[in-house]
Formats: C-alpha cells, structure tokens, sequence
C-alpha cells in the first residue's frame, strides 16, 4: 500500500501544479477588468483517501474594490458576472488545455455594454495580439453585438439571416458596410 500514498501525493502534486497556473491566468485576466480573482482546488476533508470524485474547483472573485473575494455562484453575483467569470475561466484553461477551436454561446447575455466591450476586446487581443491563444478559433454565437468593436485583422464576423421578421431586400444590403457599421 506504500505506492498507494506516493500515487495519491504525485497525483496531488501535478493537480497543485495545474491549478496554480489555472489561477495565475485567471487573476491576470481580473486584473486586467479591474477587479480580483482565483481558483481554488476544493479538497474533501479527508486528504489521506485518494476519493478523486470528491475534489472540486471553486472560483473566487470580487468585483468592487474593498469587497472581500466569494465563491462564485448563481446567487451571490449577477448573471453578466457569472458570464465574465466564465469566459476568463475558460481563457485561463486555454494555455493548458489546447484545442483548436472553441464555441461559446451567448456567453455576453447578462452583461452590461461595458463589460462586454472589455471581454471582447480582451479575446480579440488573445486571439491575434499577444499570442497566448493564437492557435486557436473561438466561434462566438450571440444574437446582438456592441456597435464600433475593433474585430482587427484576423477576425472574420459571420452574420446568419434566418428569420421571418426579415425586410424583404435583406439579400442586397452591403454587409461589409453593416459590419463596419457595428
């Protein structure tokens, strides 16, 4: 049983490991908004036993200055917090754990203009600026966008005409005008 407790310590050694980077980039997003955060690994109370399942991750954020850090969840912080949490979490894991493309779903519904200009902003400059996250696409579904984004160079929007509320000359507009227009 000797291996036992060495498996359970490399296991724990490499998951610290991980969540230490997690939670490096998580706080360096927050604090680029303005505001604190960290990811924590939630441990069961019993460490000795190697009982995977019950290991958890918790995140913690603030969003005002002189307000301690909270768990994230769905009744202390807004549903707009909820999605920036979100995305940050998932811009943190990315260095980690790449894949070539990723697909989030209205991940701005909820928040406000303000916030949803800064996120945008800070995955386009990920994405095709500062190269953390070069090598991958992100497909970003939303029913509404902000007017005057910076999409830069190296992103293409894609606007899907699919409803019966639609003016009938919606085959001659000018799209590269639109999309100027946003």
């Amino acid at each position: 049983m000797h291996w036992l407790g060495e498996l359970r310590a490399l296991w724990r050694s490499r998951v610290d490991e991980l969540i230490e980077k997690i939670t490096d980039n998580f706080t360096t997003f927050f604090k680029k908004m303005g505001w604190r955060g960290e990811v924590e690994l939630i441990k069961p109370e019993d460490t000795n036993r190697l009982d995977v399942e019950k290991y958890g991750i918790g995140i913690n954020v603030s969003f005002r200055e002189h307000e301690r850090m909270r768990r994230l969840d769905d009744k202390t912080q807004s549903g707009g917090e909820r999605s920036v949490s979100t995305i940050l979490y998932l811009f943190a894991l990315q260095e980690l754990c790449p894949v070539p493309f990723r697909c989030v779903d209205e991940i701005n519904q909820g928040m406000d203009p303000k916030n949803e200009r800064a996120v945008f902003n800070m995955m386009v400059d990920l994405l095709c600026n500062t190269g953390t996250l070069k090598n991958t696409q992100y497909f970003l579904l939303t029913p509404k966008l902000l007017r005057g984004l910076d999409f830069g160079d190296k992103v293409t929007p894609h606007i899907v005409h699919n409803s019966p509320m639609l003016p009938e000359d919606v085959l001659k507009w000018d799209h590269h005008d639109f999309i100027g227009r946003l």
